[in-house]
């Protein structure tokens, strides 16, 4: 049997190349300011319920619960969109305005659960610029599902990180859009 290698403990970061999205409530401070903390939690559990069905239909992994949010992770991109597209279309069908960001490229994996590096800080701060409804990406690439669109690359400030470039508005066919709304 080989001694192990260097780098080879557990909890050393790893090198890995994902996708990922934040999604958040949008208006949720206000929300609970004006109906209180009992319809608060009302309202993220249909969140969280139509986000781990979608995610888990979709094949990607919640990677955690952030209060009004959630942080998801793809391999690939496809996957993704199509799980945040359908997670924003069947979220307002319900009454529930969400935005989101989304950003590809390399992380470390620490400790076997929690992403670090700028990838996942480009995919938050593209949320926290996105007005409901909106989804905001940079570097998703090419193989994206058809009912999907990307606007042209614009510039856009983003808090701690300055003026990024090629960021993208993501849209859905309209007639897809109606699918989902009518299919939930």
């Amino acid at each position: 049997m080989a001694p192990p290698a260097t780098g080879d403990l557990v909890g050393d970061p790893v090198a890995v190349e994902n996708v990922f999205a934040f999604v958040d409530i949008s208006g949720f401070t206000s929300y609970c300011e004006g109906h209180g903390e009992h319809a608060a939690i009302e309202v993220l559990t249909r969140f969280r319920t139509i986000t781990r069905a979608i995610a888990v239909r979709r094949g990607v992994r919640v990677a955690k619960w952030l209060g009004d949010g959630v942080m998801l992770v793809s391999a690939e991109p496809a996957p993704l969109v199509a799980a945040v597209a359908e997670v924003l279309i069947r979220s307002a069908a319900t009454g529930i305005d969400t935005h989101a960001g989304m950003a590809r490229g390399p992380v470390l994996l620490f400790e076997g659960d929690d992403y670090v590096g700028r990838t996942v800080n480009l995919a938050a701060r593209l949320c926290d610029v996105a007005v409901a409804g909106e989804v905001l990406c940079i570097d998703l690439g090419d193989e994206l599902p058809d009912w999907v669109a990307l606007a042209e690359p614009r510039p856009q400030a983003l808090a701690g990180m300055g003026v990024v470039e090629h960021v993208r508005r993501m849209t859905v066919r309209a007639d897809i859009a109606g699918w989902f709304i009518v299919a939930a």
